[in-house]
């Protein structure tokens, strides 16, 4: 009788320390699943990031090749309503042989004559993109506007740009003296970071 209390006890203790392991094993599981899950997310944030970044520098290369090739009397500025601006401009072309002025891009045909334009223009301007749950995404797009003023084809060069309305504006173009002082400024990854907030300067021609 009292060897068989003896092993009912022992087993009852080997119940609640199976019941406390596995409880122990939960929530050290659970923890392991949350961390991993932030990890992920973390990383993720900083991919998006970097992308942002490398969209903008990229997006600024672009701009200031594009209008370094320009000249002052093409520059429209337009003043958007979120107070973002919106920058057009011609640029050099060769039609048969014959400079003018208008659009270059090699995305519009395998042909010079399908990649010299006259009088199309670039537009840089801020779009509003709904990106899905009431949320809208400010996006820095390129677009080729042909000699009637309609949009021919639009590219979208970064994503997650500030509203208008100050000195750090999503995109914001003025003269200043004899260059270009154009500003680009993103709101960052989600809030995780300040986001950039790029100034350059760009000469144009001026040989007309």
């Amino acid at each position: 009788m009292i060897r068989a209390r003896s092993r009912a006890r022992r087993a009852g203790y080997t119940l609640l320390e199976t019941v406390a392991a596995v409880a122990v094993f939960m929530v050290v599981w659970y923890s392991l699943g949350m961390a991993m899950r932030m990890g992920s997310e973390s990383q993720r944030l900083v991919s998006r990031g970097a992308e942002e970044n490398r969209d903008l520098r990229e997006s600024i290369g672009l701009l200031t090749d594009e209008l370094r090739s320009s000249t002052d009397s093409s520059i429209t500025i337009a003043t958007l309503a979120d107070g973002n601006h919106s920058l057009t401009f011609q640029v050099p072309v060769d039609i048969a042989g014959v400079a003018d002025w208008g659009v270059y891009d090699k995305s519009l045909g395998p042909l010079p004559a399908d990649r010299n334009r006259a009088d199309w223009q670039l537009r840089y301007t801020v779009a509003d993109v709904d990106v899905g749950g009431g949320v809208i995404e400010k996006r820095l797009v390129r677009e080729i506007l042909d000699d009637l003023g309609a949009v021919q084809k639009q590219t979208t060069l970064a994503r997650g740009l500030r509203a208008g309305g100050g000195a750090q504006s999503g995109f914001r173009v003025v003269q200043v003296g004899a260059v270009w002082e154009l500003t680009l400024t993103t709101t960052g990854a989600h809030g995780v970071s300040q986001g950039e907030n790029e100034v350059f300067h760009v000469r144009t021609r001026n040989d007309d």
